[in-house]
């Protein structure tokens, strides 16, 4: 029994010391002051603005998605969202690929039940973190055309998360679908 306690204590102190360790070596992903053009990665350009939607293009090929960067209350970048449209196929049941990032910069660093989302006052769906790392969260999946329409007809998508260390308090973020059309009309796919 003590040394299962000792055990136990060991490995508590071990994740305090990994946790204290990416914290301070952690870099941050996107600054909230930083210009659009400082959020791309070298092979990437910015070919179009909508709105809040930017078409973001690989340099040299028409391969584009839609990004928007999710705001939280304070009006801060909290999040971002990707939007890729896939190959109109019959064995594929998704129309588009959705990628959601949350940066550990955002405040929300402990997110281990997913994200809810809800457009407008339609009801919620959730979807599940594809993964988590010392950076932030990834959640990944397909969306259907019938969830593209709930996108077209909507104003607004808030996404809900719960920090594990405060579980009575959401954290909201929101997507601006007022220009949405225009981007998933604009992005090409391959």
């Amino acid at each position: 029994m003590r040394e299962c306690k000792q055990n136990l204590k060991f490995i508590f102190v071990l994740n305090l010391v990994l946790c204290i360790f990416f914290y301070f070596l952690k870099t941050p992903v996107f600054s909230q002051t930083e210009g659009n053009t400082n959020l791309l990665n070298s092979n990437e350009e910015i070919r179009a603005e909508y709105g809040n939607w930017l078409q973001v293009c690989q340099k040299g090929n028409n391969q584009c998605v839609g990004v928007q960067f999710a705001l939280n209350v304070d009006g801060n970048r909290a999040a971002r969202f990707i939007i890729e449209r896939l190959k109109e196929d019959t064995n594929n049941l998704a129309d588009s690929l959705i990628t959601i990032f949350v940066p550990f910069e955002s405040i929300v660093p402990i997110l281990p039940n997913g994200i809810q989302l809800v457009v407008d006052n339609k009801d919620p769906f959730s979807e599940q973190f594809l993964f988590c790392d010392q950076l932030g969260c990834t959640s990944q999946f397909g969306l259907t055309k019938q969830g593209i329409g709930l996108f077209l007809a909507g104003a607004n998508l808030s996404m809900f998360m719960i920090d594990i260390r405060d579980p009575n308090n959401k954290f909201i973020v929101d997507i601006d679908l007022e220009d949405f059309e225009k981007i998933y009309n604009n992005i090409i796919t391959k």
